[in-house]
């Protein structure tokens, strides 16, 4: 009689070794080189990035040629000598200490920061106001009002500085700060206006009247959950109206005059009268400051999505 352990012992390897036989046929290398498709796999990753790089290459020339205005002048105002000259021909600062210490370049700076200070508060508070209520509000007329507010965008500034030299010196407002207020304010507004419409039309409704069905009034509603969501656009509308008044030309050179210099103002004054490298360390200096609020604001805030 035959031993059970010994015909189980007989029967793996019989059952095992087509299966041993076909794996070893499978582990066996193929003849002619690497295994096929492996070829086809490198050359899609290379058409891969073929592609990426043919699509980067005109984004960073599009840069280079948006900067390179900007390196060219940071250099300029490091030159050494009085002519406005690429490439420097020596390394110095000393245009920059002659700007710091000009008392008519300093004077310009304090009247072009509180330009800054005046147009901020007063654009943001206005524009917000509006922005919200042409989002929120329902009423006849409202795309009419809406026109109207963003009608500067559409309009020449040197026409918007003729109309405002006619309608200042009826009012005895040339050459004045709130003049020059005024002017700025109204270039600036729509930039505001339109930022922050753009957060209030993204606002959802139904956390208000979540704040109202909690016994909320309408102001600490407004105060406490609309203005918190509408952060976003106002800090854009507010860096807007900074950079808008930090650089307005056409309609300051009308309605400013020689107790009302803003720096922009000089700044063309003295290209078409005075070309020198103070010129470059001022723009400089601005264009330092504005990408360090730039950098700042979108630090703590979603400014870039916003924009």
């Amino acid at each position: 009689m035959a031993d059970p352990a010994v015909d189980r012992t007989h029967d793996h390897p019989a059952t095992d070794a087509p299966s041993a036989r076909s794996g070893a046929r499978t582990a066996a290398p193929t003849k002619g080189g690497p295994p096929r498709g492996k070829g086809a796999g490198r050359g899609s990753v290379l058409l891969r990035r073929a592609g990426r790089t043919a699509v980067a290459l005109p984004a960073v020339a599009v840069f280079l040629f948006l900067l390179a205005p900007l390196a060219v002048l940071a250099l300029s105002s490091l030159n050494s000598t009085s002519s406005l000259s690429f490439p420097p021909s020596g390394l110095s600062l000393r245009w920059y200490s002659e700007v710091l210490s000009s008392s008519d370049w300093l004077v310009s700076f304090r009247l072009s920061g509180v330009l800054v200070l005046l147009v901020v508060l007063t654009t943001v508070t206005i524009g917000t106001l509006a922005a919200y209520g042409l989002v929120r509000g329902d009423f006849p007329g409202r795309g009419l009002l809406s026109g109207l507010a963003l009608a500067p965008l559409m309009v020449p500034e040197i026409i918007i500085g003729l109309g405002l030299l006619y309608y200042f010196q009826g009012l005895g407002l040339v050459n004045t700060l709130p003049g020059l207020w005024l002017a700025h304010s109204l270039v600036a507004l729509p930039f505001v206006i339109r930022t922050v419409m753009v957060s209030a039309q993204a606002l959802d409704p139904t956390l208000e009247r979540a704040a109202a069905t909690l016994g909320a009034g309408r102001a600490r509603t407004f105060l406490t959950v609309t203005l918190p969501l509408l952060r976003p656009g106002i800090l854009a509308g507010a860096v807007f109206a900074a950079v808008t008044s930090l650089g307005e030309v056409a309609v300051s050179a009308l309605v400013s005059g020689s107790n009302t210099t803003t720096v922009p103002v000089r700044i063309f004054s003295a290209v078409q009268f005075q070309l020198d490298p103070s010129v470059a360390a001022v723009s400089t200096l601005l264009m330092l400051v504005s990408v360090l609020v730039l950098v700042a604001v979108d630090r703590f805030t979603n400014f870039s999505e916003v924009l």
